[in-house]
């Protein structure tokens, strides 16, 4: 719980013992590599913290093609927050791509236990302006990156993935295709980048 803590708290601002006292009772769970936290289309009402491991988020389309919305490396936190906050199906998966232990919350009680608490808003809130952050991000990059910056801020986000995962997730992140990416990959050797 003080990994989840430090995490979450940031400036220090909160401490286990907040956390327990407000009856906030998370389950440990362990997921193995390939397994789902998350499911397309299904109720996600869970909040996860990552002590160890590491994530897609995936959406896959009605015609079964998958995109890599984004990997989560522990420490980090994950869940569905539409899903959470509209009890509505989760519009993408979260597939562990390396065993993962994690600490589970029921997002309902874990919120409802919290809003009341200065501290905790503090920091869900410097939490939910990274999350925008990051996105606003992603989106600017999409639009103004070429393939092979996004595929050189991807090596710069993650330093440790490319190597731990397949080149297709990587490319679909990205948004090109495998072989794109190979190409990109041999361009960058060949130039010493």
């Amino acid at each position: 719980m003080d990994d989840f803590v430090s995490f979450f708290s940031g400036d220090g601002e909160l401490e286990a013992s907040q956390f327990t006292q407000y009856g906030l009772k998370p389950e440990i769970k362990h997921f193995k590599k390939g397994e789902f936290l998350v499911s397309q289309g299904k109720a996600a009402s869970k909040l996860y913290f990552f002590a160890k491991g590491f994530a897609r988020y995936v959406s896959v389309s009605s015609e079964g093609k998958e995109f890599t919305q984004t990997f989560t490396c522990a420490p980090c936190v994950a869940g569905s927050a539409r899903s959470m906050a509209k009890k509505m199906p989760a519009l993408f998966s979260i597939e562990a791509l390396d065993d993962v232990e994690c600490l589970e919350f029921e997002w309902l009680d874990f919120f409802s236990k919290m809003k009341g608490q200065v501290e905790f808003l503090k920091a869900y809130n410097r939490l939910l302006g990274y999350v925008f952050i990051v996105k606003e991000e992603r989106e600017y990059a999409f639009v103004q990156h070429s393939a092979e910056q996004r595929y050189l801020n991807f090596l710069q986000a993650y330093p440790t993935l490319q190597n731990l995962i397949p080149v297709k997730m990587i490319a679909t992140h990205i948004g090109i295709t495998p072989i794109a990416l190979s190409r990109i990959r041999k361009n960058l050797e060949s130039s010493g980048g």
